[in-house]
């Protein structure tokens, strides 16, 4: 198979849910566990979808700061859908993979947003827990991933 007409996707947020991106995408050839660094997540783009806060990525240049997510390999048809689901252009970043391996230019969705942040609404929660769960992270990671931020 031919890379040249593939593309990573970075997913951080409701779309981890693998039975949401079938729903969005179709099947793709292939997920791994990755985590973008300098990067936390945030709850602070409002989904009319979702009646409330979503997920988000702001990068705040420190190392330790860590998201937890999916890189998907998608054609480019399958992106360009994704694409006009998201509404966003999509921005590069580097990602960090299990088996020590890189991705540096894998595609994300990234919003502009001064809302403040919230938790976000329970079935987006849930959704994006059972992602994480199905891609293999244990719960306690996930449980730390979810939890509310630290005032």
């Amino acid at each position: 198979m031919s890379l040249s007409n593939r593309v990573w996707y970075f997913a951080y947020g409701s779309n981890l849910n693998p039975d949401q991106m079938n729903k969005r995408v179709g099947e793709w050839h292939l997920s791994k566990r990755a985590l973008a660094r300098n990067y936390r997540l945030a709850f602070n783009v409002f989904s009319a979808e979702w009646q409330g806060s979503t997920a988000n990525l702001l990068e705040t240049g420190k190392f330790e700061d860590t998201v937890y997510g999916v890189v998907y390999l998608l054609t480019e048809e399958q992106f360009l859908k994704l694409q006009k689901h998201e509404r966003v252009a999509p921005v590069e970043i580097h990602l960090e993979l299990e088996d020590g391996n890189e991705i540096s230019r894998a595609k994300a969705f990234m919003w502009s947003s001064t809302t403040k942040e919230r938790p976000p609404p329970e079935p987006y929660r849930r959704t994006m827990e059972a992602g994480l769960l199905q891609h293999g992270y244990k719960k306690s990671l996930v449980d730390k991933v979810l939890a509310k931020p630290e005032k």
